[in-house]
């Protein structure tokens, strides 16, 4: 039980941007709004699955908004662990935003020519 917490602390410490890593970047502020976007979109698309359960003659329209909504925030997520495309990045870690990103794409046309 213990190794699977330390995979999950390692993860995490692995997967979200450290204060320092965008003080010391080159662009802070623009890191900081791409931060702020990501999770706002990330928020929005949770919020709008949720309703989408509890409102039936649009859910269709609510759910190909999120699957927009988590498309955007895997760009801002490509953009931040990129460093805007300045840093490579081993393909191992890119691995849901490189798959999921267009996924959700795909999911949100779905839905919208449902």
């Amino acid at each position: 039980m213990s190794k699977i917490i330390e995979q999950v602390k390692h993860t995490i410490d692995v997967t979200s941007p450290d204060v320092d890593e965008l003080i010391h970047s080159t662009h802070r502020k623009l890191d900081y709004v791409m931060l702020l976007c990501r999770n706002l979109l990330v928020a929005v698309a949770a919020l709008l699955f949720i309703s989408s359960f509890f409102i039936d003659e649009i859910y269709h329209i609510l759910k190909a908004v999120a699957y927009f909504c988590g498309a955007g925030a895997y760009v801002f997520e490509l953009l931040l662990l990129t460093d805007c495309f300045k840093t490579k990045v081993p393909h191992k870690e890119m691995f849901m935003v490189y798959c999921l990103g267009p996924l959700y794409l795909l999911m949100g046309l779905n839905y919208i020519l449902h």
